[in-house]
């Protein structure tokens, strides 16, 4: 299968931070998620990737193509959606959108007024009037209204309230749903993107620290509840956020298959609980253990 973006060694490097060796290929008609704290460079990386930064070395190909050969198709074909839109601020949002009708030949006008209805933006608001969370509203039916293949979203849920969290998550869903155009988003929450996501990435400061399908992330990490003594204290130590309960204790581990065994005869006893992780608790620790 041919991935729908590949960047290889891709490297950015500031004065004060540097993102290093990004190398992953992005599956069509799924979404991705690149996970991280503030400050991982989730941000640069999603500029790398539609260039509006120029890298310091590697290299990006989108839909098989290179940007310094067909930079203006490839980004034709992008929907992007940064933290903070790049418009005419002092201008109104529908100034905005006839300005960047211009570059799109597949722009459809009908479809960007009616999301603007339906996230409730004022069309003759100016840009810097709107909220937090209506400058982004604004920014995705941007990236929405002119067919692209590929929406690439920089923290897409920051400051959306949970209604209009699940409603453009329920919308990213289905713009993937004939399994020919591609999301990926970066966020440094999980909040409802553990639904949707396929694949998922996690960055800390500026490197790469895993990947995974997500399923499979979820299959191997599990969280173990045990009463006090019913643990050998060298599988206690295998564990990751190992937390006092009321009841006893919980940990984190990284590859349940192998603890099967040990564990089985606790959970007979009923003095070992396992339950599912959540993508939370695994993001955090995988941050501590950094």
């Amino acid at each position: 299968m041919t991935p729908v973006l590949e960047a290889k060694n891709l490297t950015k490097r500031y004065h004060d931070f540097t993102l290093k060796d990004i190398s992953v290929e992005i599956p069509p008609g799924s979404i991705t998620a690149f996970f991280g704290p503030t400050g991982a460079g989730k941000t640069t990386l999603m500029k790398l990737l539609t260039r509006q930064i120029p890298a310091t070395s590697g290299a990006v190909r989108v839909f098989g193509l290179a940007y310094d050969d067909r930079e203006r198709e490839i980004k034709s074909r992008i929907g992007y959606v940064p933290q903070e839109p790049v418009c005419y601020k002092d201008r109104s949002v529908e100034f905005n959108a006839r300005f960047a009708a211009s570059f799109y030949e597949r722009w459809d006008g009908g479809a960007f007024y009616r999301m603007l209805d339906e996230f409730r933006v004022g069309r003759e608001k100016a840009v810097k009037r709107l909220s937090r969370g209506q400058k982004t509203l604004f920014a995705i039916a941007l990236a929405l209204s002119h067919e692209a293949d590929l929406l690439i979203l920089d923290e897409p849920t920051a400051g959306l309230d949970a209604i209009l969290r699940r409603a453009i998550l329920e919308r990213l869903r289905k713009f993937v749903a004939d399994g020919e155009r591609t999301v990926i988003v970066s966020s440094h929450i999980t909040d409802g993107l553990e639904d949707i996501a396929e694949y998922v990435n996690f960055l800390s400061d500026g490197r790469l620290v895993f990947q995974s399908e997500k399923d499979e992330l979820l299959a191997r990490w599990k969280r173990i509840h045990f009463k006090d003594g019913a643990l050998p204290p060298d599988l206690v130590g295998q564990l990751a956020d190992v937390r006092q309960m009321p009841f006893g204790s919980s940990g984190l581990t990284r590859d349940f298959s192998a603890l099967r065994e040990r564990l089985a005869s606790g959970i007979a006893a009923g003095d070992v609980k396992v339950e599912n992780a959540t993508l939370d608790d695994i993001l955090i620790a995988m941050h501590q253990g950094e």
